[in-house]
């Protein structure tokens, strides 16, 4: 009887050939893990202390700075051996330490040694310096801080390439020789730090000066382009900050920034999240609840004073524009005006190419009392600050809803609707402030403009016309020119109006 001989597929031989390499890989690779693991433990972690002078060499090369190790053991009883450093020093260009770190621990592995790093480097109790210059350039641990110095980023490159790196119980001492402040020290710092594939995360806990307020939390998560080959390049990084601090003396920055040009007080607590792409600030969100707040906006305006601010803040820059909005926003000012805690919602856009600017805004629960208490003490320009003087609005704007296209005065649409209740207009033309002018020998300055007291208003309207329905109680209309006192008692007045655009022509009904 014959037998038909077998003959294995060109499949089969193929997936055969290539399960022999891969454990031959497989077998090799555990080999070189083996011999490294034994020369880490069996000649290099006991005959450490021996690479003291190359490693200080070897540092100072990879950060730009001089280095000095004053001691250097090594322990093996575990699987990852520990090297300790101590009386570690950066030295800056002058020669004087910009970093010490007392004790420093550091956790290697045949994987970190490949890629000439470690597995987790542990610090004690540094002190860190930081110089601004007299000519504004900046220094951390006499590494030039600055975009002038960005292609050098050799210190950077490797703390960013780091497993994981912790710090407790740290010192940083910011010297300001541009504006010669006094020394600030920031104390019992706490930093974790950890970079993976492209993925940087931070922590950092400190403790400030008492005056200056309690202690503060700063997080962070970034990540760096996909095509990115340097760790520090941190100027390419995208991600989100966050800090939180539950008392703060806002105060204390007027003498190390330009803040104190602006702010003259407030304290408190402030929560804050930052949206960062590319290394830039493009928007941002704060929880604020703070008091004294003293800010003065701009030349020749008075300072704005509200002994009472809490809310949220949120802003976005756009490409061409800004987005702004509150929430929950509520303050008093100085006079007793409080503002009732609406929402603002606010976006603008110059409209790129088209040359046509464009807007939304929304609101409610708006005081105008307050906002144009608020709006005298911004720059807005004479004939804003005079419309206010003249008008002195007051009332409450319970939701406001508009939408406009093209430039202030010259509108090629808008769209709004809004419904006010308690309004007034003209009030500083009241018939009392007049009289009392007369009495005093002066000219009382008769009113140029209408107005009204005790108002409700419902308004509707777009650039082809709209409506609008007008009711009193108990309250008055500014006529000027007609009777002797231009104010006109209405214990009730209903009124409403319709009108059509159509060009220049105007039909009113």
């Amino acid at each position: 009887m014959n037998e038909t001989a077998l003959h294995p597929s060109r499949l089969l031989k193929t997936m055969a050939w290539l399960a022999r390499w891969s454990l031959g890989l497989l077998l090799a690779a555990l080999v070189l893990l083996a011999a490294s693991w034994g020369a880490l433990h069996g000649w290099i972690v006991p005959r450490i202390g021996d690479y003291r002078v190359q490693l200080e060499a070897q540092a100072g090369r990879a950060l730009g700075v001089p280095v000095r190790i004053g001691a250097l053991t090594a322990r093996s009883g575990g699987l990852i051996p520990g090297i300790e450093l101590h009386d570690v020093a950066l030295l800056d260009a002058q020669g004087r330490t910009a970093l010490r770190l007392e004790r420093v621990v550091l956790a290697v592995s045949p994987r970190s040694l490949w890629r000439l790093g470690f597995e987790q480097l542990y610090i004690e109790r540094p002190e860190l310096d930081i110089r601004r210059t007299p000519d504004g350039r900046i220094f951390i641990a006499g590494l030039p801080f600055s975009d002038a110095a960005a292609g050098d980023t050799r210190a950077a490159d490797w703390l960013f390439s780091q497993a994981e790196v912790v710090v407790r119980g740290g010192t940083v001492r910011w010297h300001d020789g541009l504006r010669g402040a006094p020394l600030l020290v920031l104390g019992q710092v706490d930093v974790l730090l950890r970079n993976g594939q492209w993925r940087h995360s931070l922590r950092v806990d400190a403790s400030p000066p008492p005056e200056w307020g309690e202690r503060f939390l700063l997080v962070g998560q970034f990540r760096q382009p996909l095509l990115s080959l340097r760790s520090g390049h941190w100027q390419q990084w995208s991600g989100q900050a966050f800090a939180r601090f539950a008392r703060v003396d806002v105060a204390q920055l007027r003498r190390y920034t330009d803040l104190g040009k602006t702010l003259a007080s407030g304290r408190g607590a402030v929560r804050a999240w930052m949206d960062i792409e590319r290394g830039r600030a493009v928007g941002g969100t704060a929880d604020v609840a703070l008091t004294d707040v003293n800010a003065t906006l701009g030349d020749r305006l008075s300072p704005l004073v509200l002994p009472g601010l809490q809310g949220r803040l949120s802003g976005r820059a756009l490409a061409g524009g800004f987005e702004f909005a509150t929430q929950g926003l509520a303050f008093v000012t100085d006079d007793g005006l409080r503002w009732p805690g609406g929402n603002v919602q606010m976006k603008y856009s110059n409209g790129g190419g088209s040359g046509h600017p464009l807007g939304e805004l929304s609101a409610d629960r708006m005081d105008l009392a307050a906002l144009a208490r608020i709006a005298e003490r911004l720059p807005l320009g004479r004939k804003a600050h005079q419309a206010l003087q003249t008008y002195a609005p007051k009332g409450r704007v319970e939701t406001l809803q508009a939408s406009w296209q093209g430039q202030p005065g010259a509108l090629q649409g808008y769209q709004a609707r809004a419904r006010v209740s308690g309004l007034e207009l003209g009030a500083g033309l009241a018939p009392t402030s007049i009289q009392g002018q007369e009495r005093q020998g002066g000219n009382a300055q008769a009113p140029s403009t209408l107005g009204l007291r005790g108002a409700m208003v419902d308004l509707d309207m777009t650039q082809d016309g709209g409506k609008a329905s007008l009711a009193i109680a108990n309250g008055a209309l500014l006529l000027p020119g007609i009777f002797e006192d231009p104010w006109l008692p209405m214990a009730r007045l209903r009124s409403a109006v319709r009108w059509q655009v159509d060009g220049e022509q105007l039909a009113v009904q």
